[in-house]
């Protein structure tokens, strides 16, 4: 037995390095250059949407600002017009269907492409499952997930035709790193992620690069009123770190940008790995509760 289990451990150890030396080796796409791309940004009101309107901006990509507050877009634009190639505001509902059909076609018209789509737009609602209502959880699932697939679908056609296209899917390291009291936004996170890696298989030879952002909690309109973030003491990055983050990757060809540094990769990591240690961590954590 013991040279049929030497010879499963070897077999074993040169899989695994194997492996890792494909990925390591993986052809990546080359660097992206924005400049004069056309770049869709989803929830670009506020937060991680606005500050990535601004970094796209300045390298000089070409700006579609797609959210409902148009004063705040138009806001942004005079901001950013200094910078972008061109900016085009687009008063946009992601729930609607009517009108994500109509920010696809305005910007084509507009423009004649689309390069890049951020699916960025999200909403949440924190607290206890029993105290959530089903409205907040309609909400959430048909923002943070409905419109990302609703919109992809109406912009592949255009990608696929020109064999060419990028989409970012911003989720959440919440949708892996799972905390109380946000199940149901870590839901709608978790889905966006099982879609963006499942996407990304089905157009494998496309030339279309699907790419899944995850930010640590982010200093934006969503977050600051959850006062579940301060009971349990999560660490909030700001929504600069996360836009810079986000398209550094995009240019290298990213398939998943996990935010955060080195902190949130150990987290995820001990989460995989040692799942009963996390939960004793949220043991610990005092909650309202």
């Amino acid at each position: 037995m013991r040279p049929i289990g030497s010879m499963l451990l070897a077999l074993g150890g040169s899989l695994g390095l194997g492996y890792w030396l494909f990925r390591y080796f993986y052809p990546r796409h080359s660097v992206m250059v924005l400049d004069g791309k056309v770049v869709v940004i989803t929830g670009a009101s506020s937060g991680i949407g606005r500050e990535l309107a601004l970094v796209f901006a300045q390298r000089g990509a070409k700006v579609v600002l797609a959210a409902r507050r148009l004063d705040l877009l138009e806001a942004i634009r005079h901001e950013i017009e200094p910078y972008a190639s061109e900016v085009l505001v687009a008063q946009t509902d992601v729930t609607d269907e009517t009108q994500m059909k109509k920010l696809v076609q305005t910007t084509l018209s507009t423009f004649g492409r689309i390069d890049v789509l951020v699916n960025n737009a999200g909403l949440m609602h924190s607290g206890y499952l029993q105290q959530q209502n089903a409205d907040s959880i309609r909400q959430m699932v048909d923002v943070n997930l409905n419109a990302a697939m609703q919109l992809t679908k109406e912009v592949l056609p255009h990608m696929l035709t020109r064999r060419e296209g990028y989409i970012v899917n911003v989720g959440a390291v919440a949708s892996r790193l799972t905390a109380p009291m946000f199940s149901t936004y870590n839901a709608t996170k978790s889905g966006l992620a099982a879609f963006t890696e499942g996407l990304r298989r089905e157009l494998h030879g496309t030339g279309i690069q699907v790419t899944l952002a995850l930010p640590v909690w982010t200093r934006t309109e969503i977050h600051e009123p959850a006062s579940s973030l301060r009971y349990l003491q999560l660490p909030i990055q700001n929504p600069e770190e996360a836009a810079n983050g986000i398209v550094e990757g995009l240019v290298r060809g990213d398939r998943e940008i996990v935010l955060g540094g080195l902190t949130a990769r150990f987290s995820l990591w001990v989460e995989r790995h040692f799942p009963a240690l996390v939960d004793w961590y949220w043991r610990l954590i005092p909650t309202p509760r």
